[in-house]
């Protein structure tokens, strides 16, 4: 009978190769029963990875999607939370302005004034908020904050109102400044942009628009009345204490009337919001649902695989074995 055999440095060498080629699939075995997914894809879908690419370039699409929605969200929720804060100083310092008045326990208009500035600048700062280094409500130039502070509006309207007698003398000059082209509100107050902010994609070929700026309308007749509300009390304005008083009450009403502009805005956004939430409930399903996909793709029997890494310990240790016993052997023990 004819014996093959190798030496010793051959079969050392075998040995080494069979026992990393055991331990690669040991831990390929262990990743698929651990995670229940291949860890070679290729084989798993014999070579054809085209469906797996277009899964995951969806799945890369929908979560670029989530984060827009949900940053979209974001900025809604504290848009929404600003206009809320300019209704309510709005609506506290309305129910102030009617108070005053020269009756037993009617407030002073320096009283007025006094919680007018206050206000005035609890508006200013909630319409000059930001979310990520963005100003929310600068429009297309969101890299610094739409409206000057309250101190630089008050000291341009005392200048432009400065001797006026008469109501009427003060509303002219409070059109002149706020709502005329090239004024100084649209000069030296507002900071922002006159173009809009971008539209969010959200997929599915819809987006939303979160396009309410610090000069609009409803939002600068708000800050208008009460800038003057802060000046009500001030020596710019030649007005007697009658004058004040009605002018205070004027003001009153006209920030309760300015409060319905202010309500149309959020309920624009409140539309917005509501377009986003559900975009995101959309794109959740859609990641679930392609998650699945790709999962049923790379997926494997984690029971086949837990068996199959059972074998391979046991291929494992019995090489061990082998080769302990291998390392042992010498001539002493061989002529023993």
């Amino acid at each position: 009978m004819t014996l093959l055999s190798i030496g010793d440095l051959a079969q050392d060498f075998a040995l080494r190769r069979q026992t990393a080629t055991l331990t690669r699939e040991m831990a390929r075995l262990t990743g698929e029963v651990s995670t229940g997914q291949t860890t070679d894809v290729a084989r798993q879908l014999g070579g054809q990875l085209g469906p797996l690419a277009e899964i995951e370039r969806a799945l890369t699409l929908t979560e670029a999607q989530s984060g827009a929605a949900r940053l979209a969200a974001v900025d809604a929720a504290l848009m929404q939370g600003a206009l809320e804060r300019v209704q309510d100083e709005a609506q506290t310092l309305a129910a102030r302005a009617l108070s005053v008045g020269a009756g037993a326990g009617a407030a002073p208009p320096a009283l007025l004034a006094t919680e007018a500035r206050a206000a005035l600048h609890a508006m200013i700062g909630a319409l000059n908020g930001a979310s990520a280094g963005r100003a929310l409500f600068a429009g297309d130039r969101s890299d610094a904050a739409p409206l000057a502070p309250a101190e630089t509006l008050l000291a341009d309207l005392r200048m432009a109102l400065g001797g006026r007698s008469d109501i009427a003398a003060i509303d002219a000059a409070l059109d002149d400044f706020f709502d005329a082209p090239g004024g100084g509100f649209e000069t030296a107050i507002y900071r922002g942009g006159t173009g809009h902010v971008a539209e969010v994609a959200l997929g599915a070929g819809e987006s939303v628009a979160l396009r309410i700026r610090a000069d609009d309308p409803a939002l600068r007749a708000q800050l208008r009345t009460t800038a003057l509300a802060a000046l009500v009390d001030d020596a710019a304005l030649a007005l007697d204490r009658a004058d004040r008083q009605a002018l205070a009450e004027t003001l009153g009403e006209r920030l309760l009337a300015g409060q319905d502009g202010v309500t149309g805005l959020r309920a624009r956004l409140g539309s917005a919001e509501a377009r986003i939430a559900q975009a995101e409930t959309r794109i959740g399903a859609e990641r679930s649902a392609l998650t699945l996909a790709r999962n049923d793709l790379v997926s494997v029997d984690v029971f086949a695989s837990a068996s199959a890494l059972e074998g391979v310990q046991f291929q494992l240790e019995t090489l061990y074995t082998l080769t302990a016993r291998t390392a042992r052997l010498n001539l002493a023990a061989f002529l023993s």
